[in-house]
């Protein structure tokens, strides 16, 4: 249940950017990616993994193991359909989210899975805990990404954290990823969640990467004497878009402050009435790509005020953009690892802290603008075309060094 798919880009734009393509190679290796959200591109996870596919699929062959979309379509060969579970008193909240679980089908999961190479799972949860027993018995190697924060579930699911959270999270690590060759995480943050509760299976970091675009936007904030403020991401009560609408309802600069919420998730209709409430000027709601990058041209403070973050790509994406940010340092985020000035920081999630915060940066221009070129300067080390070859060599690795030398096949009568 993504994130970040680790909430990102994918919860606000209605078609994901183009990413760039490595040279191809002589044989292309089948992947089998476990996606059950596949058709939803407004799911972090999604969206990273549809750039990853498009940008690969010169060196890589890839199936994608997915629920059934809108329109039930088995005719490509290159996408396998699962049905969705239905869970009683939980299908709403689920349907909410936009993140469905495929109901495993195991005859069609040996037959799909015996002609691939490679098993990446993105989406850890019922479709993945079958397939990857199925592909262990056929030696196939495995390679899952962490992309599921076990807080973010609970909190969706409105139930307490603690105990409960550190459950899920040795649960996850024990079916999925200690099952797995190698594991992939979006931060040195997320590795440590794994490695600190006892992961001993090699894992490697990799961001999910900015494309060129966010990095070519060019900044011109407004000169109308107001202020414009962005945020974006998934409505959701893990963003906490309710403090920042607190916060700027403190502001000795309330009066000049227009907020952008863009995204969508189940909290949109509430976030609305509370800006209403605190007399905000506000916008929330999704916009299109032409949109969100015109506002991350033109905003003078992007606020990103999320607890629960795997990578924040939210936030990386404004930082290519060049602008100044406001982050929150929370233990359970890897926000923390993106601050590039203190004051570009909080600790403390209170309306009055954040608000303090936002009238130091509106009131110091100079500050801002130094903030925004530190952040264009640190983004560049997280570009997606990094990522892409990193993700290739993981791949290239774990295929020569982990795949057995002889593979049986398999059929629904001995596996």
């Amino acid at each position: 249940m993504p994130l970040t798919l680790s909430a990102s880009f994918s919860d606000r734009l209605e078609t994901p950017l183009a990413t760039p393509s490595i040279p191809p190679t002589h044989h292309r290796p089948r992947i089998a990616l476990i996606i059950d959200p596949w058709d939803y591109p407004f799911n972090g996870t999604v969206v990273s993994t549809r750039r990853f596919v498009s940008a690969l699929r010169a060196q890589f062959n890839f199936t994608i193991f997915k629920t059934f979309g809108i329109t039930p379509d088995d005719s490509d060969s290159d996408y396998v359909n699962f049905k969705k579970i239905s869970v009683p008193g939980v299908n709403r909240i689920i349907d909410k989210m936009q993140a469905p679980i495929a109901r495993p089908h195991r005859e069609k999961i040996i037959t799909n899975l015996n002609r691939c190479e490679l098993l990446h799972i993105q989406y850890p949860f019922l479709l993945a805990y079958r397939t990857i027993g199925i592909a262990r018995r056929l030696g196939i190697p495995i390679v899952s990404s962490f992309h599921v924060q076990p807080e973010n579930i609970l909190r969706n699911l409105n139930l307490p954290e603690g105990m409960l959270s550190e459950w899920l999270y040795r649960l996850f690590i024990k079916v999925f990823y200690q099952a797995s060759d190698l594991v992939i995480a979006p931060s040195e943050f997320a590795k440590g969640l794994l490695v600190e509760r006892g992961l001993d299976r090699p894992v490697e970091v990799l961001s999910n990467g900015v494309t060129q675009a966010f990095f070519d936007i060019e900044r011109a904030p407004s000169c109308d004497h107001r202020f414009s403020i962005l945020s974006v991401g998934r409505m959701a009560r893990e963003k906490q878009q309710d403090l920042l609408i607190k916060a700027i309802g403190r502001s000795q600069y309330k009066d000049k402050i227009h907020l952008t919420l863009a995204g969508a998730g189940p909290l949109t209709a509430a976030l609305r009435t509370l800006a209403k409430k605190e007399g905000v000027s506000a916008d929330i709601g999704r916009v299109d790509d032409k949109t969100l990058m015109q506002l991350y041209g033109s905003t003078d403070l992007f606020v990103q005020c999320s607890q629960i973050e795997l990578e924040g790509m939210s936030a990386l994406e404004a930082m290519a953009a060049g602008c100044p940010t406001l982050l929150n340092r929370s233990k359970t985020s890897a926000l923390a690892e993106l601050v590039q000035n203190t004051d570009a920081e909080f600790s403390e999630s209170t309306p009055e802290t954040v608000a303090r915060r936002i009238d130091g940066l509106l009131s110091n221009p100079t500050l801002r603008e130094h903030i925004g070129a530190q952040n264009r300067s640190f983004a560049r080390t997280r570009h997606h075309d990094r990522s892409i070859e990193q993700l290739a060599e993981i791949y290239k690795r774990v295929l020569s060094d982990q795949v057995p030398k002889t593979r049986r096949s398999a059929t629904p009568n001995n596996v």
